[in-house]
């Protein structure tokens, strides 16, 4: 069997979520957006993403295996999104869906919608300043809620009828919310940063 890698474009940014993105109010729960933080660089381990802050201070992202208040699954480690899924996104709901606002730790820049069957099993994140060539293993898309769903079609302060919401969210399904991976097993824990070329891995 050989490996062949085709290209997938840049990443643009780079983010994470020290706190859940959704938070529980009087009157519900919403998403709040404002809880993102854009990094210089990630460090992708076997555990999940991390990063360190301009002070020095160490950072875990809310899906991190250590993070104290870890509310998910084990394979749900690194997230990754696409800038033309954020153009479908704002094309439907308007210009305050901007790239990175769903919250995936790495946004790439790529002029074509991805889906699973475009994936594979396998990505690969090459780092611009080292070289070093980082294998991820995808595990599924990451399927939208009803909270950032109302935040799309801005209604957090009225909940959507159920056929709205229902065609909000199948819009948003299937990988355009975004993609999980987790590191592959043997890897070392690695860095990305904007400008790193991400790479399709196809075994033939």
């Amino acid at each position: 069997m050989v490996e062949e890698m085709h290209p997938l474009g840049k990443i643009k940014l780079v983010q994470l979520q020290p706190a859940g993105l959704i938070i529980e109010t009087p009157s519900g729960y919403f998403y709040d957006a404002s809880r993102r933080v854009e990094v210089e660089r990630l460090w992708i381990t076997s555990k999940g993403i991390e990063a360190t802050t301009s002070d020095g201070e160490r950072v875990l992202d809310i899906h991190h295996l250590d993070h104290p208040d870890k509310a998910y699954d084990d394979d749900d480690l690194v997230c990754i999104g696409f800038t033309s899924h954020y153009e479908a996104m704002r094309a439907r709901f308007g210009e305050h869906m901007v790239d990175g606002i769903a919250g995936e730790n790495i946004t790439i820049d790529y002029d074509q919608e991805v889906w699973m069957e475009d994936l594979g099993q396998k990505l690969a994140i090459e780092n611009k300043i080292t070289g070093q060539m980082t294998l991820l293993d995808l595990v599924c898309f990451a399927a939208p809620c009803d909270e950032f769903s109302h935040f799309a079609a801005q209604s957090q302060d009225k909940r959507l009828p159920a056929p709205e919401l229902k065609a909000i969210l199948q819009f948003l399904n299937s990988g355009r919310r975004g993609f999980l991976l987790v590191l592959c097993d043997g890897q070392e824990a690695a860095t990305v940063q904007p400008g790193d070329r991400v790479f399709v891995v196809k075994t033939t």
